[in-house]
């Protein structure tokens, strides 16, 4: 009997053992597809932008190279009124009528000067933003990437253990199991009411940003005051069936029969 016992309290502690690791299989098996997921997304994301940027830089450098072909044009342009201005001078017949054309020609060679040298400085730092931007989206990549690594390494590391345990990580019953949310705090923004004027359906400030997705739950409180020793007030619990970003919608899966859930009472992963 001591021993059978023995037995049965190893299967028990190796069933318990297989159970964990399998909640730890499917959490990073689901980090593992998130993070692909959003690898392959900013990576496409990235790509695209770097491709902009890149097609941008050239055509800013194809631009600089017109427009220092303009400035040699207009260089040689100079060169033959000066030449034009020379014969013209040496044909005044004034020493007034001489110095008013050369004060004429510099004002217009000024104004040509700076109209080249500002559009040359404008391409100039457009490059430059150009190419930093390349650098650092370069950067997020490569972070990217070894971020992926990471995970697979430590996924492939938990699948050998579950593996020498005879577990399948490929079993529906483990693919479907559904992680706990994490420790957030938000409010309800909004309500919808049923034909009882009960809470069918809330609104909620959080989102897939701090975490969340379609099946967890939440627990719904209102803060107390003076008359009840300022304790909060339990009002249900939702089950969120549509998540964005920065808001989700969820259902109420349990409604307290003490308090009817509005906007501004607040949400939490745990009581």
């Amino acid at each position: 009997m001591g021993f059978a016992g023995a037995v049965f309290t190893a299967q028990n502690n190796w069933r318990n053992e297989s159970l964990k690791l399998k909640e730890n299989v499917a959490s990073l098996q689901k980090s593992k597809d998130e993070l692909e997921s959003e690898l392959n997304n900013q990576l496409t994301e990235k790509t695209k932008e770097l491709n902009q940027a890149k097609s941008e830089a050239d055509s800013a450098t194809a631009l600089n190279k017109g427009l220092q072909a303009q400035a040699k044009t207009k260089q040689a342009e100079l060169e033959t009124v000066r030449k034009e201005r020379d014969t013209s001078v040496a044909q005044a017949e004034t020493t007034g009528e001489e110095a008013k054309f050369r004060r004429q020609e510099s004002d217009r060679q000024r104004v040509v000067n700076k109209t080249l040298h500002d559009t040359v400085n404008e391409l100039r730092a457009k490059i430059k933003s150009l190419e930093d931007t390349i650098f650092t989206q370069s950067i997020r990549e490569k972070n990217l990437v070894a971020k992926h690594k990471k995970v697979v390494d430590e996924l492939n590391y938990l699948n050998k253990i579950v593996a020498n345990l005879g577990v399948d990580p490929k079993d529906p019953a483990i693919a479907g199991m559904q992680s706990p949310p994490p420790a957030v705090e938000g409010l309800i923004i909004n309500t919808k009411k049923d034909k009882r004027n009960g809470t069918r359906f809330v609104e909620v400030s959080l989102g897939s940003d701090d975490g969340l997705s379609k099946g967890h739950q939440l627990f719904v409180y209102r803060f107390g005051n003076e008359a009840n020793g300022n304790r909060p007030k339990y009002l249900g619990k939702i089950e969120l069936v549509y998540v964005d970003p920065d808001k989700a919608v969820g259902t109420v899966i349990d409604a307290a029969k003490n308090g009817v859930i509005e906007k501004g009472d607040h949400v939490n992963s745990k009581l």
